[in-house]
């Protein structure tokens, strides 16, 4: 079984199993996805702004991670260096330098 992204079950266990809490904010999320408690809901998070988006379209491992909702909409599309001089998170501290460590292995990658 895959999601909409066409992610495998095992690829995303992997996921799980690596991002237990937000990779942006550290805040523990629920799994699965909750519409009552929804800004604390685990999401899949596309590292990459502009794809690709899909497990047939090239997505990898690493471009994806697992934060909450609330994150991930606030992001939205922004590139993730732009996000970081957001209000959202200059008043949650979130930078290169508190995100996990999945997500600065994407930014080094792509450097």
């Amino acid at each position: 079984m895959t999601n909409a992204f066409g992610i495998s079950e095992n690829e995303l266990r992997k996921i799980r199993t690596r991002d237990k809490k937000c990779v942006y904010c550290h805040k523990n999320m629920v799994y699965p996805f909750n519409s009552e408690k929804r800004k604390d809901s685990a999401t899949i998070e596309h590292l990459n702004y502009n794809g690709p988006f899909n497990w047939k379209d090239g997505l990898q491992l690493d471009d994806i991670a697992i934060c909450c909702f609330q994150c991930n909409s606030s992001r939205g599309k922004k590139k993730l260096q732009d996000w970081f001089k957001s209000k959202y998170c200059i008043e949650r501290n979130i930078n290169e330098n508190t995100i996990s460590k999945p997500v600065k292995n994407y930014l080094k990658k792509k450097k």
